[in-house]
């Protein structure tokens, strides 16, 4: 086997995506996560000795180095997903465990000697802008709605650029991805906008009541495309930060008609005027990824079509 990787949030809808596809690159898979690996069942049938998964908490340090121990590759996508208004009203649920999981994660790896390393950031790291630059992040500040996980998330960006300052160490990719969704996305009550309205439209509420007037604009990606972008930046040794995005903006009217579409049924949708918006617009800049090759394939409504049918097969 040509190289040993370790995963971490490998039970998350984007760690679930590289387990198989590093598996496919005949790669030895190590799987992290503090969640249980139920999930690893059907895509490692038959690929037994090419993967073992290791539960493990994260934000305790002895457990990062247990994790990485003779591993070549960290592909480090482990987060903490949640609704805006979650953020906003319990932001130490993000801050904190996003802290302590990237700084012991990159720090176990460094003192490991590790080959590569990726590192997930977030869209949130920006400040609303028509188009997200990756240069553009550290002239501005985190949007108020994404303030505690996007400076978290910038931490772990800043730690990177110190191991290059400090140890000389170049071998570190950030992606930035857009917003993420796909098989194995979170349907519960803290969930983001494309499994919440999935879960609701097939759960019957009649009429669809959705926060704001719908005019905000979203950039999505599917999580097997983020977890192409994260094999090409260490197929391609990307030191320069890139985003992961499709480039294109839809309205949340535009997403939830969509949905509703992919649905079938004739859904009575309502606006309600008295919850705000969130910011007006948050789109990506493709332009970098795009010059190393990075193209998403998976299209808006065929990925809600999929999380559609996952839904329904729960």
């Amino acid at each position: 086997m040509s190289k040993k990787v370790l995963i971490t949030g490998a039970v998350g809808m984007v760690g679930q995506y590289l387990v198989k596809k590093c598996i496919d690159r005949g790669y030895f898979v190590r799987a992290t996560d503090i969640r249980d690996n139920g999930v690893f069942t059907n895509i490692c049938e038959g690929h037994q000795k090419q993967f073992e998964f290791v539960k493990a908490d994260l934000r305790n340090f002895s457990k990062c180095k247990e994790v990485v121990k003779d591993m070549d590759v960290v592909f480090h996508v482990a987060g903490v997903k949640g609704s805006p208004k979650r953020a906003m009203e319990q932001p130490n649920d993000y801050f904190t465990p996003i802290l302590q999981f990237n700084t012991n994660m990159m720090e176990a790896a460094r003192l490991e000697e590790v080959e590569w390393y990726v590192y997930t950031s977030t869209n949130g790291v920006y400040a609303p802008a028509d188009r997200m630059r990756e240069d553009d992040v550290w002239k501005s500040f985190p949007s108020d709605n994404d303030k505690f996980a996007g400076w978290a998330k910038r931490i772990g960006e800043l730690q990177a650029e110190c191991y290059k300052v400090h140890y000389g160490l170049e071998n570190i990719s950030i992606v930035r991805p857009a917003n993420i969704y796909g098989r194995g996305d979170n349907f519960g009550k803290d969930s983001m906008v494309i499994p919440s309205i999935i879960k609701r439209i097939c759960d019957g509420e009649n009429p669809l009541v959705c926060w704001g007037d719908g005019t905000p604009t979203r950039d999505f990606i599917h999580a097997s495309d983020v977890a192409d972008g994260i094999l090409l930046c260490y197929d391609k040794k990307i030191t320069e930060p890139i985003n992961l995005g499709s480039g294109n903006g839809f309205t949340i009217k535009e997403l939830v008609e969509t949905i509703s579409d992919v649905y079938g049924k004739d859904v009575p949708i309502e606006w309600d005027l008295t919850k705000p918006n969130g910011d007006s617009i948050r789109l990506m800049d493709t332009t970098r990824a795009n010059g190393y090759g990075f193209y998403p394939k998976v299209k808006l409504r065929d990925g809600i079509k999929e999380v559609m049918e996952y839904y329904n097969e729960k």
